[in-house]
């Protein structure tokens, strides 16, 4: 019995010293990279690692953060972010992510994008210095970016319902062109309406 606890302990302590041994090769070769704000216009927030306060972010370009950073934008804004001179990211209005993971490990940029909502569109260069290793995920679909490509990744209902258009001119009201609701008049057009109604009532008068 003692035996085996014995060979227990040992192999216990074999997978510690391996573990932990090679977290200081990780560390020394890993490089976190920073994530710079080329652009923002609106009302733009991010939350920093560790922290649990929204900040906002000013429009002026330059500002940089690191891996682990939350962003989320208001309506009619954006804001553009640069990774490693190699891959832009243009962020759209009410959408909320997370830069899971950016770092560079040997001759490999990890990049890990968490779209939780929103739309981002994601370019990355064809004659980048490192290979890429680049996904955005959401909670449906796990996106992988490539050199050279361009992708348009939507996520949630949110974003789709903020740029519903309407009905389509023509389209019969409670159609399924219309969505199937009806539009009611503003109130500046109920307004017109009832001018060009007394206009015509006075002119049939005379």
């Amino acid at each position: 019995m003692k035996s085996i606890k014995g060979l227990i302990h040992f192999l216990i302590s074999i997978v510690c010293l391996i573990f932990f041994s090679a977290l200081p090769v990780y560390a020394q070769d890993a490089q976190l990279l920073d994530v710079t704000i080329d652009e923002a216009k609106g009302d733009i927030e991010m939350m920093l690692p560790n922290t649990f306060d929204w900040v906002s972010i000013p429009e002026e370009s330059g500002n940089t953060f690191s891996e682990g950073t939350q962003i989320r934008t208001g309506p009619f804004s954006s804001v553009t972010l640069v990774l490693a001179e190699s891959s832009v990211i243009l962020v759209d209005s009410l959408t909320y992510l997370t830069v899971e993971q950016f770092f560079r490990s040997g001759n490999v940029v990890t990049t890990r994008i968490n779209l939780i909502i929103g739309s981002i569109v994601s370019t990355l260069d064809d004659g980048a210095k490192f290979e890429n290793d680049y996904q955005i995920i959401t909670p449906s679909l796990t996106e992988t970016l490539n050199s050279g490509e361009i992708k348009k990744v939507v996520s949630g209902a949110m974003y789709k319902d903020s740029v519903r258009t309407g009905p389509r001119k023509g389209a019969d009201v409670g159609s399924e062109e219309t969505g199937g609701y009806k539009k009611e008049p503003s109130a500046g057009q109920r307004a017109r309406a009832n001018a060009q109604k007394r206009e015509s009532s006075t002119v049939q008068g005379n």
